[in-house]
């Protein structure tokens, strides 16, 4: 039977006059957006559960939809039913025609046309970050890390860079809510990087006892201040006021209630006398955390860096359920890289244009004390501490194991020392016109931005999971 449908309403007549009569009426027929609204419904109850905003969705899904309703409504009752028979899908029995449709029409929309409206939606997820200094941790979560080919497994490389050899890495899912420390030269390189986010050049301390409202944050990251946990420091670990600001953090936690925090200290947090990894599992664990901790080994996750640091998770107690026993275990990207990749792009400061290249401390040579060694290029570096200032690591020495003779003896400069904490080879770190040694203290305080990717990428494995 020859049957004639109008394009605009998709109505079908069985008669070519009666679809005459149907567009030549005074109030015309306008375009049936029913399904459209359904498949939109569809995707945006999808949508509500990530931060993507408003879909528009594809005009071909709905057409899709279209197309299958006018081939229901040609078919009787019992056709309807056995395709709902080999589709598996229940409830047909005792429905009218009209309902047996929208049964196969909520099918489609299900299991065909959503997953193919939206099959790369990725969730995104805000981030607090607590002592931020410079942004180490921050850029590795989210911003681009741009690191060595060979400090990279290849599954994670998204381009090539401008400079040889180097690559930019596929961005995580997190956006930066809020940031804090008190280290005004941190906070300003990170301005000049565009690396800022609502950051607070401020004592948390001060913020929580002014009842400082802070955003929700689905993940919470911090260092809190290591130097008195430290093997080079004095270890005055809790009789320290710093000792203590991560009680700052516990309590910021449990304000904001995250699905995770991250703390990063340093491994000194493991062996110094009265446990104190200890007491802080426990703190964390009374505001509703599961606690976890990992001693990570920088040089043996491609940074060009004997640095070894504890990270320290906590996952909320309410859906600790979803995740596995290792659920903390980062050990994803085991790969070493010396630090002579890294440098091999780079012009002597006498001939770079590069302002922070340019700059390096002038301290002389001693016989004895921290900083007194050459940057081996087929080694990796000594940990870079923010307490080096002008006893930085040479770059060189008289006679040195580099067989660098014709090149002179100096110290690190300030971009080998960023470089050697893997932050990225085109970021700034003096303003214009002012060569500015004080980047060397929040350079050595920073999270190396690929140890803070390796963290995210595990911090998004755990939130993909609950």
């Amino acid at each position: 039977m020859v049957q004639y449908i109008c394009e605009i309403c998709q109505r079908i007549f069985k008669q070519k006059g009666h679809l005459k009569f149907h567009m030549n009426r005074k109030r015309p027929c306008k375009k049936d957006n029913i399904i459209e609204a359904l498949v939109e419904k569809k995707v945006q109850e999808v949508l509500s559960k990530t931060n993507e905003g408003i879909l528009t969705v594809d005009s071909k899904a709905t057409n899709i939809i279209q197309k299958n309703q006018i081939e229901y409504l040609t078919k009787t009752r019992e056709e309807l039913i056995a395709l709902c028979k080999d589709k598996a899908i229940k409830g047909y029995s005792g429905k009218k025609k009209a309902n047996i449709i929208k049964l196969l029409t909520d099918y489609q929309l299900k299991n065909e046309i959503i997953p193919n409206v939206i099959p790369n939606i990725q969730q995104r997820y805000k981030l607090i970050s607590l002592f931020s200094g410079m942004g180490g941790m921050d850029v590795g979560f989210a911003e681009q890390v741009i690191v060595h080919k060979n400090s990279i497994k290849e599954n994670y490389i998204e381009s090539s860079f401008e400079i040889p050899d180097f690559v930019n890495l596929k961005r995580l899912p997190f956006d930066v809510v809020f940031q804090n420390d008190i280290l005004p030269e941190a906070k300003k390189i990170a301005d000049l990087n565009n690396w800022s986010h609502n950051y607070h050049l401020k004592d948390i301390r001060d913020m929580l006892n002014e009842n400082y409202n802070f955003p929700y944050g689905d993940v919470i990251t911090g260092g809190f201040p290591c130097q008195d946990f430290s093997h080079a420091g004095k270890r005055k670990g809790f009789d320290s006021s710093r000792g203590t600001l991560y009680q700052s953090y516990v309590e910021v936690v449990k304000r904001v209630k995250p699905y995770v925090f991250v703390a990063e200290n340093v491994n000194g947090l493991l062996t110094m006398p009265g446990e104190p990894i200890n007491k802080i599992i426990e703190d964390f664990s009374k505001v509703g955390y599961e606690v976890r901790y990992q001693l990570i080994k920088c040089e043996e996750f491609g940074i060009p860096q004997t640095r070894w640091r504890v990270i320290i998770m906590g996952v909320r107690l309410d859906k600790r359920f979803k995740l596995q026993d290792n659920w903390n275990i980062i050990d994803e990207n085991k790969i070493r890289c010396t630090i002579g990749c890294y440098f091999k792009h780079l012009q002597e400061p006498n001939i770079s244009s590069d302002p922070a290249q340019q700059m390096y401390s002038k301290a002389a040579r001693l016989e004895k004390g921290q900083g007194q060694k050459e940057i081996g290029l087929e080694e990796f570096a000594p940990t870079i501490r923010a307490e080096h200032h002008g006893n930085i690591e040479f770059r060189r020495v008289i006679n040195g194991k580099n067989k660098e003779i014709t090149l002179p003896q100096r110290r690190l400069s300030v971009r080998e020392a960023a470089l050697i904490q893997t932050f990225p080879p085109n970021c700034i770190l003096t303003e214009p016109n002012k060569l500015n040694s004080k980047a060397y203290k929040p350079i050595g305080n920073a999270v190396p931005p690929l140890l803070g990717y390796l963290i995210g990428k595990k911090i998004d494995s755990i939130l993909s999971s609950m």
